[in-house]
């Protein structure tokens, strides 16, 4: 008689495939200014038209998890991405002065998508020492790098990112961009 063995389980904290490095466009604040927004909204095509909406852009890519604990994602635009936030769990990845970063795309706060918030540089005397997003719900703002907030113990879910050589079809490598939940530090 065999003893019971449990089914081989999913790595509980996969990798998830973002695209190429080259796909996410590098956002830099414009000279003189403090803060950039990851987003912008384009009227309608045709403003006579009481039915159509905006156009939301945003030069980041927001990625919607199959289920928690998933290694598949789909690339969602941003007006679908806030119809369904909360549903799924939902990444941002961005690129902020040529360093790529992942978060999760709602504020703890108040679950506000964080593809319409503003992203600066955390300075102290003039030394960049971090990046932060300021969400335009209630202003509240977090590092990108450590998920802290600036007020409360509220605190955004930061994820590890790894750029990896691929290939792309052509023959050519080129750098790929995966993402995954930072862990959690054990102790003891």
């Amino acid at each position: 008689m065999q003893p019971y063995r449990a089914p081989p389980q999913a790595t509980p904290n996969p990798w998830i495939y973002v695209g190429p490095a080259s796909s996410i466009e590098d956002i830099t604040p414009a000279e003189g200014k403090h803060n950039t927004k990851l987003s912008s909204t384009k009227p309608p095509a045709d403003p006579e038209d009481i039915f159509a909406s905006p156009t939301i852009t945003t030069p980041c890519k927001i990625l919607q998890l199959a289920a928690p604990g998933s290694s598949s994602a789909e690339e969602l635009t941003p007006d679908v991405a806030q119809t369904t936030l909360g549903i799924q769990p939902q990444v941002l990845v961005f690129r902020y002065r040529d360093k790529i970063h992942a978060i999760d795309h709602s504020c703890p706060h108040q679950n506000y998508p964080l593809s319409r918030a503003s992203l600066y540089d955390i300075e102290d005397f003039g030394i960049v020492l971090s990046a932060g997003i300021e969400c335009p719900k209630h202003g509240w703002s977090f590092d990108v790098n450590t998920g802290q907030s600036d007020r409360g113990n509220y605190k955004l879910g930061v994820w590890e990112v790894e750029l990896r050589s691929g290939e792309n079809g052509f023959g050519e490598t080129e750098e790929e961009v995966w993402v995954r939940r930072k862990e959690k530090k054990r102790i003891g």
